[in-house]
């Protein structure tokens, strides 16, 4: 069996077709609110303040890749700042394509990890890209709550909102609770795999070398054990992600300012939170189109942002986070794609006898 990661095949035809049901549906709803309220609202955008939302979203997705960076240096990596940075594009590129709860995008990242950096190997990638989403999973739980707070001392919103709200983030802990069980407890990941390797030679009629898949868990555990000793690391790694974190935020703060409507950062904290939580999902629609947008809708307008500006903070912040981070990544994978080429002249003949 090949200890080697493949790139996730994306789908274009089915991809496209989706991205159209789920904006069918989008426009549908916006035309029930009322489409010329909205695009009044869109009018009355400041161009050069909106213009500072596209350069917060790139420097959140620098500051992840810094984040991962320190990692990886610590697992014996040396990777330019360059190239993680367009990993973490093509990570969220795939992840917007290929609607599977992030295990496309981590998947990338390992791939592309394993492909450019020197003296790579499949435990220490995959331990790199665990560790790093535990770190960045930080600033996000801790934003939440903050969100929280302040949904429930400072602002009057209805009972439902605040429910949603409190319930995704019980969730959330749950989630990460399990998944750093998962990265620490050789016993759980071993199982884990065993159950996996089963259904797969069930279902494909394959036979599976689970000692070499149980000795790549066993480095990988081993990897993850280790890492831990490194607190100034893991710090420098959490200031980094919540830096990143906090710009990701910023856009939707700068995009309210640049229509002139003042919103409690705080309030953009829980909605944002919602919104990353539903982008976490193997939702259908890729990205989320539609229905991580109407929720959005709702939220901002529950907090007490007016309905026709909570319309369109929820489009231009979206043009930036979705759309405009989305064709960064593709290019950023097309790059990574034509550089691992150059540097092995012989990948697309053995990829063409494949």
């Amino acid at each position: 069996m090949s200890q080697q990661v493949e790139l996730p095949t994306l789908n274009a035809r089915k991809s496209i077709g989706l991205v159209f049901v789920g904006m069918a549906l989008y426009l549908i709803y916006l035309y029930h609110l009322g489409l010329s309220e909205i695009l009044a609202t869109l009018q009355s955008v400041n161009p050069y303040v909106f213009a500072l939302g596209f350069g917060l979203a790139l420097l959140g997705v620098l500051f992840d890749g810094l984040a991962w960076k320190r990692v990886a240096i610590k697992f014996g990596y040396q990777v330019a700042v360059k190239d993680v940075f367009l990993m973490y594009l093509s990570c969220i590129f795939l992840n917007n394509l290929i609607p599977s709860g992030s295990f496309s995008g981590e998947t990338a990242r390992i791939y592309f990890m394993e492909k450019i950096a020197a003296g790579s190997s499949l435990d220490k990638s995959s331990a790199t890209v665990a560790a790093t989403r535990m770190i960045t999973a930080i600033p996000f739980i801790a934003g939440t709550v903050l969100g929280m707070g302040y949904l429930i001392l400072f602002a009057d919103v209805p009972t439902w909102a605040l429910a949603a709200c409190s319930a995704i983030t019980v969730v959330l802990v749950g989630i990460n609770a399990i998944f750093v069980g998962i990265c620490f407890s050789s016993t759980w990941l071993e199982g884990i795999i065993v159950t996996i390797l089963h259904w797969v030679e069930r279902g494909f009629h394959v036979k599976v070398d689970r000692q070499i898949c149980l000795g790549i868990v066993k480095e990988f555990h081993r990897s993850m054990t280790a890492f831990t000793d490194h607190r100034r690391t893991i710090a420098v790694s959490t200031l980094w992600a919540f830096a990143a974190w906090l710009s990701m935020n910023l856009v939707a703060f700068v995009t309210f300012q640049s229509m002139g409507v003042k919103v409690s950062i705080g309030a953009i904290f829980a909605v944002y939170a919602v919104m990353i939580f539903l982008q976490m999902l193997p939702l259908v629609l890729p990205g989320g189109i539609g229905l991580v947008d109407i929720v959005m809708i709702t939220l901002f307008a529950a907090v007490g942002v007016p309905q026709p500006a909570a319309v369109a903070a929820t489009i231009l912040s979206r043009l930036i986070q979705l759309w405009f981070l989305t064709v960064a990544g593709g290019l950023a994978t097309a790059y990574l794609l034509k550089k691992i080429e150059r540097q092995d002249p012989n990948l697309r003949r053995r990829g063409t006898a494949d």
